[in-house]
């Protein structure tokens, strides 16, 4: 008998061969295993050579490059778009200090003047997204751990910046203003209303462990803290259903968006363009107003006011989005207070609050309502004061917010005490045999 015809050869070939391959799985898994242990310590070491700032010198070049790039993204876009609307319109390039100095303010909320026409209720789209730019870089520069001050080098840098372009532009519109038929805006407003977007932008980027760590090296009470993001977090949904009664009400009237378009007879598809791009960037304008109107309060333009209990009777600009504003009010409307009643209590129903929570809860919803309607309303040329009245819509939100609260704590309390009174009963061991 040969070899090869062997029967123990077969068995011994496949032994060598599960042999051979649990050595390559084993070859691969050490490899694999250094290839993770390589890559774990190129990540250590690679924190380790971010070595944290702890001069004034490193802090500030540390962090300028998280506070230069909204400005430097807003300062080009700016650049940008007005270079583009130039172009596009025909109209020559000596107009582009002007716009581009009126766009850097106008983004920022500055009334702006033109031909002895004031425009304060300006579009708060740009706002909006000024606010949210700043505060992603400084949620990106605050990533890791921070001392307090990296927090103030970062702030100041976050302040100085847009304090600095803002005084250009000022200087831009100020200096056009003796060639061209506009006028500078006051100083206290063209400085400040940038300062107050990139600080509320600031604080909203800051992530809550931030501020319950200031606050415990401040010695200010947690709860406040709790507060202002309870508040904050009803206010946004408010906000959002502010906006959607707005959509509701504009699909209803639908007939009547198709005649404003149509008293533009001479509009065109770039004048439609236009047109489209000027209802959105009022879009959050709209919400906050109808939002006071959900409230109880008012939106008020030409010396009437509409609200859920009457409207007046006057001409409003030929704006598509102004087709929500009703001409009459129904006598069922007042029912409508109850959306922002249920948005309140699902928004605070699992918090839960204390009777002093409540009361901090709705002191910042009444903060938050004050910066709201300010930024929303504002004068619009003949029609006057447009928009709702900030401190109304500041102290409806206080008390809407405050007493929802506390009903909700009563309800907690009732239910504890009931729990407290009549304990549930003990299950009975079965006895043994």
């Amino acid at each position: 008998m040969s070899t090869n015809s062997n029967p123990r050869s077969a068995p011994s070939s496949r032994a060598r061969s599960e042999g051979r391959t649990r050595d390559r799985a084993a070859a691969r898994s050490r490899s694999k295993a250094r290839l993770q242990r390589a890559g774990t310590a190129a990540r250590v070491q690679k924190r380790d050579n971010t070595k944290a700032p702890e001069t004034w010198q490193e802090r500030l070049r540390h962090y300028f490059v998280f506070a230069i790039v909204p400005n430097a993204v807003l300062a080009l876009g700016a650049v940008a778009v007005c270079f583009a609307v130039l172009l596009i319109g025909g109209w020559p390039l000596p107009y582009l200090p002007l716009t581009i100095g009126e766009f850097w303010l106008v983004g920022h909320g500055v009334p702006a003047t033109i031909d002895g026409v004031t425009l304060g209720a300006v579009p708060l789209l740009p706002a909006v997204g000024v606010v949210a730019l700043v505060a992603t870089r400084v949620r990106a520069a605050t990533e890791h751990r921070v001392s307090v001050l990296d927090l103030w080098a970062l702030l100041g840098l976050t302040l100085a910046i847009p304090l600095v372009l803002s005084a250009i532009a000022l200087f831009m519109v100020a200096d056009a203003s003796k060639v061209y038929a506009t006028s500078a805006p006051p100083a206290w407003q063209a400085l400040s209303y940038p300062l107050a977007l990139h600080f509320i932008g600031f604080c909203f980027g800051l992530r809550t462990v931030l501020w319950r760590a200031l606050a415990k090296r401040t010695n200010v009470p947690p709860m406040l803290i709790d507060a202002a993001l309870t508040a904050a977090h009803a206010t946004r949904n408010l906000l959002a259903a502010g906006g959607v009664v707005f959509l509701i009400l504009l699909a209803f009237n639908y007939q009547r968006v198709g005649e404003l378009i149509g008293s533009f007879p001479n509009l065109g598809a770039v004048g439609g363009i236009w047109l489209l791009l000027v209802c959105l960037l009022y879009l959050p304008n709209a919400a906050i107003a109808t939002l006071a109107v959900l409230l109880g309060g008012a939106f008020e333009y030409a010396g009437v006011a509409t609200s859920l209990f009457a409207t007046g009777n006057v001409a409003l600009p030929p704006l598509p989005l102004l087709a929500a504003v009703p001409a009459s009010v129904p006598a069922w409307a007042p029912v409508a207070m109850v959306i922002p009643a249920t948005v309140i209590l699902a928004s605070l129903w699992k918090v839960r609050p204390s009777a002093a929570t409540a009361g901090a809860i709705g002191a910042w919803a009444g903060i938050y309502g004050l910066v709201l309607g300010a930024l929303a309303s504002g004068v619009a040329g003949a029609y006057g004061m447009v928009g709702p009245t900030y401190w109304m819509l500041g102290g409806l939100m206080f008390a809407w917010v405050a007493v929802i609260a506390l009903l909700v704590w009563c309800v907690a309390w009732v239910r504890a005490r009931g729990v407290e009174k009549h304990p549930a009963p003990e299950a009975t061991k079965p006895e043994g045999d």
